[in-house]
């Protein structure tokens, strides 16, 4: 007991000791303060309750569309999904009214709308009424949608996170892994698209967070049906694919059982595909009408101004004018698979080569190898995919912000970006006063870039830092004192996109960087388990 008793008195001592430096940042210093009065208790409950009420607030000011006939935006989208669910059957659920808002997401989707749907008809049929519900905005119906995102966000993407920060096999500080999840939890990007502009992605960024959660507790299967849940949700959890694919490819030769592994990996797949694909499954014209609605190549390269290179491109090549879709989508998709080959190589190698492993801190770089792959395979979707969205940013983000221990400085600096990204986005939306609440809340509580979190970050990152942060205030700035000439009505939004592209394309270097170098460094967790070994 005595020997026990000093174990965990050595862990708070090397906790406090790794963390010391970190003390200056106002989010680690509060759980410092709950930790020094013995009230570690109160830490989940109270970050959890601050994440509620936060979604609250920022689900009171405007959304897509709001008061905008005739097609209003994502808000009606979502609600008219609910609308033709409930009331048509799902052989009609693709085909119905498709110049309106017609569905364009994958089966996973259209049964959470069904869900919701069928909720909405029991409380108020006229919610959902088919046709004569068209741009409802009564309060109680807004306040059922609001709802509907935060109960699928609090059951599915809120203890996936929780549970990724508490599962790391190696010693980490209380204080770490409390920062971290209040950090991923409140981070503003996912806030402001989810329960500002609307949308549902905390689910699909769940199922993926499961995905990394499985992974890491060597439940493959699981891990496969979990982002197998991802795609059947959202046609965007694509980006994540190449990296899920190679990582899992590596583990099926990994050892003797690999080929049994590798059956059992393709039956789960095809399984979970086939149950949430049964309604169309006996149709080709069905399945067809699904996947010519859920890729509408059609489009174009792109729709929006985004801050990828196409867009960027274009500001001085006319790319779509040169020329057709379909060699643009050769273009894109080569573009795309060149971008993230060295990356699910690079994972796929490292995770083949650490076969059978059994030390912790070597099976938690594992987790962070597969993170890093996510994060640079959905990089390189979003800077050179076809079709992208200003929103699918978010992508990256997921898969970063679970790296928020081993790169601190970045992942801010990552998270301040996307959200200046999104900017022309939200102020349409009448979401202006929310996103300047969180981005200035976001740079106080990581103290990014006021001040280093990581003393051993070179100098020239928080000036680089401090400049990018200025550039995006004179941005604002200007767009709200100084009116647009004339001949370029779209001035600041081009200048937006191409300065969010050129950060993301050196995040992108950065990223690949840091893991093809992971192994070769020693990890916070490592530092810590030597000292509490010593100790």
């Amino acid at each position: 007991m005595a020997a026990k008793t000093r174990s965990k008195a050595a862990a708070r001592t090397a906790g406090r000791a790794s963390t010391a430096v970190k003390d200056i940042v106002p989010l680690n210093a509060w759980f410092r303060f709950l930790e020094a009065q013995n009230a570690q208790k109160i830490a989940l409950p109270v970050t959890l309750l601050l994440a509620v009420l936060v979604r609250w607030c920022v689900a009171l000011h405007g959304y897509s569309g709001q008061g905008k006939p005739p097609m209003y935006g994502d808000y009606e989208a979502q609600r008219h999904w609910m609308e033709i669910t409930t009331h048509l059957p799902p052989s009609q659920w693709y085909f119905y009214d498709l110049g309106y808002w017609g569905l364009d997401y994958p089966p996973l989707t259209a049964f959470q709308s069904w869900a919701c749907g069928f909720i909405a008809n029991l409380i108020d049929p006229e919610w959902v009424a088919l046709d004569t519900s068209r741009g409802i905005e009564s309060q109680s119906s807004k306040l059922f949608m609001r709802a509907s995102v935060l109960v699928l966000d609090l059951a599915i993407f809120v203890p996936a996170v929780v549970l990724f920060f508490r599962s790391r096999r190696v010693p980490t500080s209380w204080v770490a892994r409390q920062a971290s999840t209040f950090t991923v939890l409140l981070q503003p990007c996912l806030l402001l698209i989810d329960h500002g502009h609307f949308q549902y992605n905390s689910v699909m960024l769940g199922f993926l967070v499961w995905a990394v959660v499985f992974a890491a507790s060597d439940s493959y299967v699981s891990m496969a049906v979990a982002f197998c849940c991802a795609l059947m949700f959202k046609q965007m959890a694509l980006y994540y694919a190449p990296a899920v694919f190679f990582f899992l490819l590596a583990k099926c030769f990994q050892s003797s059982h690999g080929f049994v592994l590798f059956i059992k990996l393709g039956l789960a797949v095809c399984l979970t595909f086939g149950a949430m694909l049964l309604p169309w499954i006996q149709s080709p014209d069905q399945l067809m009408q699904i996947l010519t609605r859920v890729f509408p190549v059609a489009r174009g390269l792109y729709e929006d101004k985004v801050a990828n290179i196409w867009c960027a491109v274009n500001v001085v090549v006319k790319l779509r004018s040169m020329y057709s879709i379909d060699d643009l989508l050769v273009l894109a998709t080569a573009a795309t698979a060149l971008a993230f080959a060295p990356s699910c190589i690079h994972l796929f190698v490292v995770v083949k080569r650490h076969a059978g492993k059994p030390l912790p801190a070597v099976r938690d770089n594992i987790v962070r190898l597969l993170n890093y792959g996510l994060l640079n395979s959905s990089l390189a979707f979003f800077l050179l995919s076809f079709q992208v969205h200003e929103k699918s940013i978010l992508l990256p983000l997921a898969p970063a912000l679970l790296l928020i221990d081993d790169e601190p400085w970045a992942v801010n600096w990552f998270v301040q970006t996307s959200l200046f990204s999104m900017y022309p986005l939200l102020f349409k939306d009448g979401l202006a006063i929310p996103y300047a609440v969180l981005a200035v809340g976001w740079s106080v509580l990581r103290s990014c870039p006021v001040c280093p979190a990581d003393k051993h970050t070179p100098r020239v990152v928080f000036i680089m830092q401090w400049l990018t942060t200025l550039a995006m205030v004179a941005l604002h700035a200007a767009d709200m004192f100084i009116p647009p000439p004339a001949s370029l009505p779209d001035i600041y939004i081009v200048l937006n996109a191409v300065f969010s592209c050129a950060m993301f394309t050196m995040f992108m270097l950065y990223f690949n960087y840091r893991q093809f170098t992971l192994l070769s460094r020693p990890s916070a967790d490592q530092a810590l388990a030597s000292k509490l070994k010593a100790e």
